[in-house]
C-alpha cells in the first residue's frame, strides 16, 4: 500500500472516530417549567447564549436571578424563564429539549452548568433585561437603562437603577472567593 492510500485511511478511521465519540458523549436534558431551578436556568443560558463568551452566559444567568428577586416578575426561576412572551426560545415552535450532539452543543452545555454556577455563587447583580440586537429591536428597550453590552446582548437596567460594576461574574467575589478557600480550616472545616 502506498502513502497516499494509507493516508486517505487513516483520515477516514479519524473521522469515523471522531463521529462515534460525538455520538458516545452527546447529552440530552429535558426543559420545562417543572423542573429544578438550576436546570431552568442551565435550559435558558444553553438557549439564549450559544456562542457567546463565559461572561456572556453568566449575564444571562445573573439577569434571571435578578428577575427572580424583582417584584415586577414572577418569585421563582423556573417561572422567570417560562414567563409568557419573556424568551424567544419558550414560545418558538422548536422543541426546547437539549439534545447535544456536537461537540459545540456538547461544550455549550457543560459551560452553561459552570456560568449558572457562578452566576448562584455571586447572585444576581440587579440586571433584569437583555436583547440581542442583530435578532430584534424592542421598543420597551428605549423606556430603560442600558449597561452594556457582552457578545451579542446588551444589558438593562429599569431607569433609576444602577449599573453592575460588572455584567458577567464579579472580579471582587472571585477574587474573595479564593482567598476565603485559601485561608486554613480548623478541623469542623470552618475557617480560622
Amino acid at each position: 500500500m502506498n502513502q497516499k492510500n494509507m493516508h486517505t485511511i487513516l483520515l477516514i478511521m479519524t473521522s469515523v472516530f471522531c463521529l462515534l465519540n460525538q455520538s458516545a458523549n452527546a447529552e440530552s436534558m429535558s426543559c420545562n417549567a417543572r423542573q429544578s431551578s438550576f436546570d431552568c436556568m442551565v435550559c435558558n443560558c444553553y438557549h439564549e447564549t450559544r456562542g457567546e463568551s463565559q461572561e456572556g452566559k453568566i449575564a444571562v444567568a445573573k439577569t434571571v436571578l435578578s428577575r427572580a428577586e424583582s417584584k415586577s416578575f414572577p418569585g421563582t426561576v423556573c417561572k422567570v424563564v417560562y414567563q409568557p412572551w419573556q424568551f424567544s426560545w419558550t414560545r418558538d415552535r422548536h422543541s426546547d429539549n437539549i439534545n447535544a450532539k456536537s461537540f459545540i452543543d456538547n461544550r455549550s452545555l457543560k459551560d452553561c452548568r459552570a456560568a449558572v454556577d457562578k452566576a448562584i455563587d455571586e447572585g444576581p447583580n440587579g440586571l433584569i433585561f437583555f436583547y440581542n440586537p442583530r435578532a430584534v429591536s424592542p421598543a420597551w428597550a428605549k423606556r430603560v437603562k442600558s449597561c452594556g453590552k457582552v457578545g451579542r446582548h446588551i444589558f438593562l437596567v429599569p431607569h433609576g437603577k444602577k449599573c453592575p460594576k460588572s455584567l458577567g461574574s464579579n472580579p471582587e467575589h472571585s477574587s474573595s472567593q479564593k482567598e476565603e478557600d485559601n485561608a486554613p480550616r480548623s478541623s469542623d472545616g470552618g475557617s480560622r
